[in-house]
């Protein structure tokens, strides 16, 4: 914003009184909470990063277990058809070797066939029988191994909701922290104005008048700020809230309105935006002539100023 004054000021000064030691000490104490908070806080988060990486993981190797073992499940089932086949095949044999052997009229070429048979039969039924032992022994280790895995999830999980609540309280501390420090960082700022106006006040109560300069109130342009900063020329007011921007005094303007449309103190010219979650800058000038003149040295924390 850029307001045309019809006079100037000149003034010189010394440097100023600092602001009083207890406000500069509670902002760095504060500062030094919030980068200590937020580093806890960084840390934290790093953690609850590495554990839901371990909890995907663990899922995944539950979901590999699990079709791995619905594999062996399956050859399992198989495997005890085929016993139940050589236990009939072999109880068959049996059967039909003591028929034979007990019919007179049997050669002994056709009992010792059968005889044979018979053998191979039980050979077969015993390893068919080994293998479904194996097979039972593999599933059951996967069945361990398939608890233990989520077992593991489990606690991950309890671990990771533990983790997010100690974040969250972590959180809550950390912007309570910031905004006390925001408010410290403002309460300095305008101590520091007023320290600033008030050598200035004693440095032009002292100075010769040179004319005569009528009584003029300069306002904030908005109202609801965090804090400020200075330069040369205008003033930076960092709000974070959407508000109006008004007119500081009687002129004429160049923004938000036609050129030389006369506004009256208090105008409400604009309205800040706050598109962000971080805080937005205003930036502020009064110039004469089209002169950018030193702005802080026109306002007052409350916004009052007279010249």
């Amino acid at each position: 914003m850029k307001w045309m004054l019809p006079f100037g000021l000149l003034i010189s000064f010394s440097a100023f009184s600092s602001v009083p030691k207890k406000a500069n000490d509670d902002l760095a104490r504060y500062r030094s909470e919030v980068v200590e908070m937020g580093a806890r806080l960084s840390t934290l988060e790093k953690e609850i990063g590495s554990k839901n990486n371990l909890y995907l993981s663990s899922l995944e190797q539950i979901k590999q277990f699990e079709a791995d073992v619905k594999i062996y499940r399956d050859q399992l089932h198989e495997i005890r058809k085929q016993v139940g086949h050589a236990q009939r095949d072999n109880k068959r044999i049996l059967t039909s070797y003591l028929t034979e052997s007990e019919n007179e009229s049997t050669e002994a070429w056709q009992r010792q066939v059968h005889l044979e048979l018979l053998k191979q039969a039980q050979n077969k039924l015993k390893a068919k029988e080994q293998e479904l032992i194996t097979f039972d022994a593999k599933v059951a280790e996967f069945d361990q191994k398939l608890a233990s895995l989520r077992n593991n999830e489990e606690e991950l999980s309890d671990v990771i909701s533990e983790l997010e609540a100690r974040k969250k309280v972590a959180m809550e501390k950390y912007m309570a922290r910031v905004q006390d420090k925001k408010k410290i960082e403002s309460t300095v700022q305008k101590q520091k104005l007023a320290t600033k106006l008030a050598v200035i006040k004693k440095e032009f109560s002292k100075a010769p008048i040179i004319e005569t300069k009528p009584d003029r109130i300069f306002a904030n342009p908005v109202d609801d700020y965090l804090t400020f900063t200075t330069s040369p020329k205008g003033v930076t007011f960092k709000y974070n809230s959407i508000q109006p921007v008004k007119a500081v005094g009687e002129g004429k303007m160049n923004i938000k309105v036609k050129k030389n449309d006369t506004v009256n103190n208090g105008d409400v010219l604009a309205y800040t935006i706050n598109d962000s979650k971080d805080a937005q800058n205003l930036y502020f000038e009064v110039r004469k002539k089209n002169t950018a003149q030193n702005t802080i040295l026109w306002l007052e924390s409350r916004g009052v100023s007279k010249i």
